[in-house]
């Protein structure tokens, strides 16, 4: 019966809407003047929310089931695509400039210089490695808790792109093999600033190009911001602490941990792959409509239009 009753008044309000898209009065005036009243509103929009809302409400459908693997395979390819691809060849240019312009020498320079400034590097280096277990735990266990799914989509992205984040970090450190600023055992710093070994694990994946704190860090605050799009304010929390991260690697223990261009090349490379995790979870919440989108078709006026024929 109430289904029947809802098939009923979905019926009658897309019959009032046929009827009131095509009134049309016309009075027939003096010397063949005719005025046409065109009574037209924004119902037929209505409607199709109306409808949609209704099945969302009555089919009760199941959120997005997502997982932490959810379009792994996709989202890696997919960091290497489109802008992404220029992402990626930037962290490349950036360390060939940094390197051939001594800028990386000079940095670690000037940090080993003035020791001091490691000290406010501690705090977020020994934290790098949790911070995407931290964040992401955190809102999982937020959407378990409340519940709220879009929370627990937002720890899938976040534990995803550290992960793709970390493997590719590990892979590149793997293959360049280039020493750390190891001021201690190195008396010609300019000549090591420059210094690749390229091959197979002649560096380890500790060290080296690029920086693995300053990648898990991006991944996290460009798959949060990207799935969170509108939420300004965690853009700027999020990518000063990314700055913060990059100041701490480069001039921790008198700039001895990296050179600041492994810190750059890790920023830009991993901004493509967590905006891409962040942008595929985020999507799947998107398909479903919404009590805003309702609201915004609630408040627009009917319009009222009138045209004088001779």
């Amino acid at each position: 019966m109430n289904s029947c009753y809802k098939d009923k008044t979905k019926t009658t309000l897309f019959i009032l809407i046929l009827l009131l898209n095509s009134i049309t009065v016309r009075a027939q005036l003096n010397k063949g003047l005719t005025l046409n009243l065109n009574l037209s509103t924004r119902l037929t929009s209505l409607y199709v929310y109306s409808t949609n809302l209704t099945k969302t409400s009555y089919n009760n459908p199941a959120p997005p089931d997502l997982t932490l693997f959810s379009g792994f395979g996709n989202n890696i390819l997919n960091s290497f695509n489109g802008t992404n691809l220029y992402l990626q060849l930037a962290g490349v240019a950036s360390t060939i400039l940094l390197v051939t312009t001594n800028t990386d020498y000079h940095i670690e320079k000037y940090f080993n210089e003035h020791e001091g400034f490691g000290k406010f590097a501690v705090p977020p280096v020994r934290m790098a490695m949790l911070f995407p277990f931290v964040i992401s735990g955190s809102l999982y266990a937020y959407g378990k808790f409340k519940p709220d799914k879009m929370a627990e989509g937002a720890s899938f992205a976040v534990l995803q792109s550290s992960l793709i984040a970390f493997l590719y970090n590990s892979m590149l450190k793997a293959i360049t093999g280039r020493p750390h600023p190891n001021w201690r055992n190195s008396s010609d710093m300019k000549k090591l600033s420059k210094t690749f070994r390229f091959g197979f694990m002649r560096g380890g994946v500790f060290w080296g190009w690029p920086s693995g704190h300053t990648s898990s860090t991006m991944a996290v605050v460009s798959a949060l911001t990207n799935f969170y799009p509108n939420k300004d304010w965690l853009k700027i929390v999020g990518y000063s602490y990314v700055a913060y991260m990059i100041f701490s690697v480069s001039s921790l223990n008198r700039g001895s941990m990296h050179w600041f261009s492994d810190a750059v090349a890790a920023a830009f490379m991993s901004y493509a792959i967590g905006s891409t995790v962040g942008k595929f979870y985020r999507s799947k919440f998107e398909s479903t409509p919404s009590q805003s989108n309702l609201n915004k078709s609630l408040s627009h006026p009917i319009r009222i239009g009138f045209s004088i024929q001779f």
